[in-house]
């Protein structure tokens, strides 16, 4: 049953290029009728209070978490509700109490190999599924709730099928998840069968799951919990808004992102401007957004070549080749329009990682204590690529986001670094002293 109290003139979806509006919880195609173009969620602001009053209402959360609160309550993204889904009932939300992740200073070995001294990592693979996707995940089946769905779909590399079988759980939905048979790591495969999905494997790459996806939708009605229904953008905001929280409601320099199917690139751009719109960030503000693609798939850091009037023109799906960063392994992004919009409003850049190096990056990472995932490599790399190019200056702030922790991905990270294991024809103690040279 859908929710009485969720008011349409209050919360919209209007098109991105023909400004049509739909309605948010009746849509299930999330592509305009008009145009064909995609939706983002628009918010009536107007009686969510003043600047000040946001900014104190979102520290005091911070400080009040308690053993009588809801998890939302404790959710470090409905910690900032009245940016995200302001209008929407506390009865239909859907949280697992995600998204209090930990923002660090780059170790000096990462600085090192980077070339910068000011960099940062949100660390949002400290989340219940272990990636970014549960940003956008708690909002998306809260919408959903809403809407009286029973079941949703996705197509996957893997972080979003874990985070949608995670979250269809929780609100007792069923859901049902594609994936490329062999290009998923067993983690993420244990994911949406722990929680009770149904798994489905295809003998193809991502890009063929999503038109299977996009086929349901269309013909057989299915709900889909990709980023193309933007409910998932307005959870991914979350990052921006902790980013800008942290630095005491300033931007930094740079936000870099590694881009697969878009999500993270286009929900950190609309939270930059959502910022702006609320009075939270001065219109003067302003941070750039970095987004990298790996050799592997990269047809939008392609199409940004040439520039901002004809990156469509020219934007041709790629033929995915292989890459250690399977999350990001995908030819034709279902976000592309959305990820160029934000590349291109906030005079920012894509750059491409080359494998070798996205695979150092993640293992320099690791030197400094923290193991980040392939496609976090993807964006250190890129970063590196452009501070290199002197594209990034090396005094300028750089918050990178790490979109998963790397315990998801330990088949890769073992097989890169087999040289540093050493192996010992005998069990006595003296062998091993002489090779730690004790």
């Amino acid at each position: 049953m859908k929710s009485p109290l969720f008011n349409v003139n209050q919360t919209w979806l209007e098109c991105i290029k023909c400004n049509n509006r739909a309605d948010l919880l009746k849509e299930r195609g999330f592509f305009c009728q008009k145009c064909g173009n995609l939706f983002d969620v628009c918010h009536d602001f107007s009686r969510i209070g003043n600047s000040s009053f946001l900014k104190k209402t979102f520290s005091n959360r911070m400080s009040d978490f308690s053993c009588n609160n809801e998890n939302w309550q404790q959710s470090g993204v409905w910690r900032y509700r009245e940016l995200i889904m302001p209008h929407l009932p506390e009865q239909d939300i859907v949280s697992l109490a995600e998204g209090n992740v930990p923002i660090v200073k780059a170790g000096r070995n990462l600085s090192h190999w980077v070339g910068t001294n000011n960099l940062w990592l949100i660390l949002e693979g400290m989340t219940p599924t272990g990636s970014f996707k549960d940003f956008g995940g708690t909002v998306l089946i809260s919408i959903a709730k809403a809407a009286g769905i029973n079941a949703v779909v996705c197509a996957s590399t893997g972080d979003t099928s874990a985070m949608a079988a995670a979250y269809a759980a929780s609100a007792g939905m069923k859901c049902a998840v594609i994936l490329p048979a062999g290009k998923i790591t067993p983690v993420q495969l244990a994911q949406p069968l722990v929680h009770g999905a149904k798994v489905i494997l295809v003998p193809g790459p991502f890009d063929d799951c999503m038109k299977i996806v996009l086929e349901l939708v269309e013909k057989y009605g299915a709900y889909p919990a990709n980023s193309l229904n933007p409910a998932r953008i307005e959870g991914h905001q979350a990052t921006a808004f902790q980013i800008a929280h942290f630095f005491n409601w300033e931007m930094p320099n740079w936000i870099v992102v590694p881009v697969g199917n878009g999500s993270n690139c286009s929900s950190v751009g609309k939270g930059i401007r959502t910022m702006k719109e609320t009075g939270i960030l001065p219109h003067s503000s302003h941070c750039r957004i970095l987004g990298c693609q790996s050799e592997a798939a990269c047809p939008l850091a392609l199409s940004f070549r040439s520039g901002i009037y004809e990156w469509e023109q020219y934007y041709m799906p790629k033929l995915v080749g292989e890459t250690d960063a399977t999350a990001a392994r995908i030819g034709d992004p279902v976000s592309a329009k959305k990820v160029m919009r934000e590349i291109f409003l906030s005079n920012g850049l894509m750059e491409i990682a080359a494998e070798r190096d996205l695979r150092q990056a993640v293992s320099v990472c690791g030197q400094d204590g923290i193991f980040v995932c392939p496609q976090t490599g993807i964006a250190l790399a890129g970063v590196r690529n452009a501070v290199q190019c002197e594209t990034i200056s090396e005094d300028e702030t750089i918050v990178v986001v790490s979109t998963a922790t790397g315990l998801k991905f330990t088949d890769s990270a073992a097989r890169n670094l087999q040289n540093n294991i050493i192996n010992l024809d005998d069990c006595r103690a003296s062998s091993v002293a002489k090779v730690l040279q004790l």
